[in-house]
Parts: structure tokens; sequence; C-alpha cells
């Protein structure tokens, strides 16, 4: 226990705490926490199969703490939520055994396919779709499709993740809710997700508290921040900072499969 605190306490865990805050802040804003927290965690030399492990367990608990929050100020209705959250927990269940299936050479190889893909759809996506401020009131929902986009995402989210959140956030765009509610029911979903992979990812015995404490630290931190800046969001500069995230991750990703 002593040796971890004196971790936290370190130069790196203070580099890490700040890591944790950026990515947060991003993740509430935008859905797209793992754009910044899996690159940076990797370029710091950490393995993927960790790194998405920490990633989890950060994302996790930051979204908890903002679903706490969001609950007690009665701006979503966990009664409402809870379906999209179960289906998401099996998702993330089942994404976290097939990540664990694979070993680090072909998550590298499949993180670099996923990430070259979604760079030029970020390249092309329509910037209107990040920073919608449309107020209507939600169309009812088809039930049976939301859960099984639901069910999906949380897969992708648990094996991997990066850019979950902003699918969340897009679907739910798509069914006529706010930029803002978009955002609130997305840190419901990814908590019910996160958590499950979680779970798998720690008896499955990948987890460094060294590295994902602080992170989680600074994830609780910067979601709070990122809940404060929502509402008055219109951040044009996320196109210009996802592509760069994007050739950052898979530069290193490339570098890893070579070296």
């Amino acid at each position: 226990m002593e040796n971890l605190l004196l971790e936290w306490l370190s130069i790196n865990g203070l580099l890490l705490f700040t890591i944790g805050i950026f990515a947060s802040i991003i993740g509430v804003m935008f859905g797209a926490a793992g754009f910044v927290l899996l690159p940076a965690l990797l370029l710091v030399g950490i393995p993927i199969h960790a790194t998405v492990a920490v990633s989890k367990f950060a994302t996790g608990v930051s979204s908890l703490s903002t679903v706490l929050v969001l609950i007690f100020k009665k701006e979503i209705q966990l009664k409402q939520m809870l379906p999209l959250m179960f289906v998401a927990g099996l998702g993330g269940i089942s994404g976290a055994f097939f990540a664990t299936r694979l070993s680090e050479q072909t998550m590298n190889t499949v993180a670099c396919i996923v990430l070259i893909a979604m760079f030029f759809v970020v390249i092309k996506s329509n910037k209107t779709v990040l920073v919608s401020e449309q107020h209507e009131e939600p169309q009812s929902m088809g039930q049976r499709k939301t859960l099984y986009t639901s069910f999906f995402i949380g897969i992708y989210d648990g094996g991997f993740g990066p850019g979950s959140g902003l699918l969340n956030i897009t679907y739910f765009l798509k069914k006529q809710f706010s930029y803002v509610k978009a955002a609130e029911m997305t840190r419901f979903v990814m908590f019910a997700s996160c958590i499950s992979a979680f779970f798998f990812y720690f008896f499955y015995g990948i987890v460094n508290w060294g590295i994902a404490i602080p992170v989680t630290v600074g994830s609780i931190v910067g979601s709070h921040i990122g809940l404060k800046i929502v509402p008055y969001l219109k951040g044009k500069w996320v196109q210009a900072l996802l592509p760069v995230i994007f050739l950052l991750l898979i530069v290193q990703v490339v570098s890893d499969m070579l070296f």
C-alpha cells in the first residue's frame, strides 16, 4: 500500500491524473474520452489490454459520479435508463470477453483498422452532429431497436471503446433529444458498459491500480468540469482535435506492431 501511495503521488501519478481530467472533459462534452485516454496511456508505454482495463474503470467511475448528480437533480429518470443500462452492461461484458481472447498484436491490428476507419469518418462528418443545439421534445424511441443499439455499442465499448460515447450521443440526437440531454443520457449507458467490462478485466487479472487510481480521480474531476461546460458548448474545434488524436494513436499502434 505504501508503494502504491508513493506511485500515486509521483510525477507519473500527476501525469496520469492530468490525463484523466482532460480525457473526461472531452468524454462528457463530445463522447470521446477514449480518443484522449487510450492514445495518452499508450504513448506513456502502457500495454493495450491494461490500457483498456484502466480506461473502463476510469470512465465507469467518473460516469457514476455524474449519474448520481443527474439523478439527485432529477435531470434524468433512472427508471427510463435502466433497460438501456442493462443491455449496455451485457454488451460491455461480451466485449471484454472477446478482447481477452485476442493477443496484444491482434488487438493492435484491430485498433489500427478501427481508428483509421474512424479517422476518415471524423474528417467527413457533419460538424452539426457534434454540436447540435436542437431543443425539440424527444420522439418515442423504438424500444427494441434502441436496446439492440445499446447492446452492440456496449460490445465495442467493453472490448476497445474509442468513440463509443460519441456513438451513443449521435444515436440520442437522432431520436430528437437535445445535445445536453443526449450527453447526460450517454453517461448512464457508459457507466453500465464500462463498469461491467471492468469487472471482467479485474477478475481476469489485468488491472494495474497504480495506473487506475490517479486516472480515475482525474476522470471524476474532469467529468464534473465537463458537465458545467456542456450547456455553453459551441466548440467546433473538436473537428481539428479528434483527427490529431487519431493520428497519434495510429502512429503509436503501428509502432508497437512493427517494433
